[in-house]
């Protein structure tokens, strides 16, 4: 399967989507710093850096729409700014929807901050639902936390996935039955909530802090700013304040910086704090495969049958 990459970011969705054998065919990505490390790493993907003129003779034929639009006028991190899907950055949303009508991919994946769910009173999300709805898509949403994927990081974050003309969207992000979730705030034996992801890092001892929280409780601040040492770190702010790393056996006050130049290491940090949890994507991505010889067969029977014939 390939997909068309958007918000491309640094990859973070694409690494992901490589790594469940997807082959990302197409990326877009409108700031400097991303598009220098997506040129490192797919060099040769046909590429796009604003999607605002972006049409559909400029993407190619994927299977897959992959994207996490831009969060900021959503997220809860902006109390009190927060513009919504009116707003010119999360607005972008709009955008994609027309990409997503002209080029009809069987699968649309969306990334977004939790902070969707209750923009606008709860109004936005419903744009969103009822927007791929009248696109011919069956839609299916869930919160996953990085930290049940392998992470010492909580990173929760809302996954959108969409189906055209089917309800396989609900498989993908669903499993029948029960899952094993941590019964405390952190649990360094690590109960997975996704099957086939075994290998956490529990042992792992580097942890950022926020500016925010130094010196300070770790429950300081409404976002959950601080210092934490039972085996996880708080979600890595895309503003670039969490740009402090400390070992979690050293003395509170002792901090080891990354040693780039400032510019550079702040770049790092927002890219980081932007980009999508990749054993997350890798997981939903393989889902995504798998549902897509249950509910589109006709394809691989046609490719099958090439095959046969060219012999």
């Amino acid at each position: 399967m390939k997909a068309a990459s958007f918000f491309s970011g640094i990859g973070g969705i694409d690494l992901g989507l490589e790594k469940a054998g997807v082959e990302v065919a197409f990326q877009c990505e409108i700031l400097k710093f991303g598009r220098q490390v997506l040129n490192r790493h797919w060099r040769n993907v046909p590429f796009q850096e604003d999607i605002t003129k972006i049409t559909g003779k400029d993407v190619p034929e994927v299977e897959i729409f992959a994207g996490g639009f831009p969060c900021q006028d959503l997220s809860l991190a902006n109390q009190g700014k927060r513009k919504g899907l009116e707003g010119a950055r999360s607005g972008l949303f709009f955008k994609y929807a027309e990409l997503i009508q002209e080029k009809r991919p069987r699968w649309v994946f969306i990334e977004n901050v939790p902070g969707l769910l209750n923009s606008a009173k709860g109004g936005d999300f419903h744009v969103v639902l009822t927007t791929l709805d009248e696109l011919g898509y069956g839609v299916a949403w869930r919160v996953l936390d990085a930290k049940f994927f392998g992470t010492p990081q909580r990173r929760r974050r809302t996954y959108i996935v969409a189906s055209l003309g089917t309800i396989g969207a609900a498989e993908v992000l669903f499993e029948c039955g029960t899952n094993p979730v941590a019964d405390c705030q952190s649990n360094r034996a690590r109960n997975f909530l996704a099957s086939g992801n075994d290998e956490s890092l529990p042992e792992s001892n580097v942890f950022s802090i926020q500016h925010a929280g130094i010196g300070r409780k770790a429950s300081a601040g409404p976002q959950g700013k601080g210092y934490r040492n039972d085996g996880e770190t708080y979600t890595l702010d895309s503003r670039g304040s969490a740009d402090a790393v400390c070992k979690t056996d050293a003395p509170f006050g002792v901090r080891a910086a990354s040693g780039l130049p400032e510019g550079l290491d702040s770049n790092r940090w927002r890219a980081i704090g932007n980009a999508g949890c990749v054993p997350v994507i890798e997981w939903i991505a393989k889902r995504i495969v798998k549902m897509d010889k249950k509910y589109y067969p006709e394809h691989y029977i046609k490719e099958r049958a090439g095959c046969c014939s060219s012999r």
